[in-house]
């Protein structure tokens, strides 16, 4: 991944705020959609942030370099923390940037730590949504915000997929973000927004898995089913049954 950026960057410089193009952010939203995530907090310098879910850091990385703040990535797969450490040392960002491998069910900080969350596209894969959110409850300082991007499911006739993705309905959310006691609970409908990833994006990743392909064939194999797996899912939940929202909320200062 890292010698693919490094060839890309030779022509095709990266911008300033999105140094690997999108490609720690795949299938993630596009950055007019973090922009209007992040509009309703207090993302400056000063402030500690919560990327629950956080994968490959992409989302992380660009509100350190978007608005200065400290961020902790927190994901359950270690495998994924890792390169996402190498990423964020390669973007030199070690200094703002740290991970934690752990659930959203148990996240594993003391309570208040944080100044805001933010999450993208997480939640949909916990087994207790209700739970995932009183741990973001605890965790969050009072009066502080959280945001969260979700895909969501249009009304409660529609199937869930099934496996590890469990859409819920924005009137779910909204009901369990008011049941751990989160107030001042607004959500906004961004399916206009809902893009493919840009071109450059698309070129990156092709690119990465011609490389794969010469230096380790079984796990080139692998990416394409891991992506058609998911290019399947992204194609339904892109259906009219879904739709994109974010949910903004606050912790009551007392």
């Amino acid at each position: 991944m890292i010698d693919t950026l490094k060839s890309f960057a030779r022509t095709v410089p990266a911008p300033r705020n999105d140094p690997f193009y999108g490609l720690d952010r795949l299938y993630g939203p596009s950055l007019r959609t973090l922009e209007r995530l992040t509009a309703h907090g207090d993302f400056r310098k000063y402030v500690f942030v919560l990327d629950g879910g956080g994968g490959l850091g992409g989302v992380a990385r660009w509100l350190t370099l978007t608005y200065g703040c400290r961020v902790l990535v927190l994901d359950v797969l270690p495998r994924l923390l890792s390169t996402a450490s190498r990423l964020t040392a390669r973007a030199r960002l070690t200094a703002r940037v740290s991970a934690a491998a752990g659930s959203l069910e148990a996240i594993p900080v003391r309570d208040a730590t944080f100044t805001q969350i933010c999450s993208v596209a997480a939640l949909h894969h916990v087994t207790n949504r209700r739970r995932a959110l009183a741990e973001l409850f605890r965790v969050l300082r009072p009066g502080s915000t959280l945001a969260l991007h979700e895909t969501v499911r249009g009304s409660e006739s529609v199937p869930m997929i099934g496996g590890p993705w469990r859409h819920g309905t924005e009137a779910e959310y909204v009901a369990a973000l008011t049941d751990v006691g989160f107030t001042t609970i607004e959500s906004e409908d961004v399916t206009a927004d809902r893009a493919d990833g840009s071109a450059i994006t698309r070129s990156v990743e092709d690119s990465l898995l011609r490389l794969l392909s010469e230096r380790a064939p079984t796990d080139a194999e692998d990416w394409r089913q891991s992506d058609a797996a998911l290019a399947e899912v992204a194609s339904v939940v892109a259906g009219p049954e879904y739709r994109s929202v974010q949910f903004f909320a606050r912790r009551p200062s007392v």
